[in-house]
């Protein structure tokens, strides 16, 4: 149980952070301003729809990688 929770986290957490870079890459092609790449964190940026959905998606992607990790070593000491 504890193994397939650890890969199922490592999924995750690679989805999420690849979801993010999807759609970074996507508003940089789109408004060819890559400076924007940087900003995005920290400062609003116009965003599509189809951008911003896959950037919600990475972030709670990640989230739930995180949370999952918490779990892990909460409940299962690994």
């Amino acid at each position: 149980m504890d193994f397939t929770l650890f890969w199922l986290e490592k999924v995750l957490l690679v989805a999420g952070i690849l979801s993010i870079l999807t759609s970074m890459y996507m508003y940089g092609r789109r408004s060819s301003d890559w400076s924007g790449l940087v900003t995005m964190f920290f400062k609003r940026v116009q965003m599509n729809i189809a951008e911003y959905k896959w950037y919600r998606i990475g972030v709670a992607l990640v989230l739930v990688a995180v949370v999952l990790k918490v779990a892990l070593y909460t409940f299962f000491l690994v």
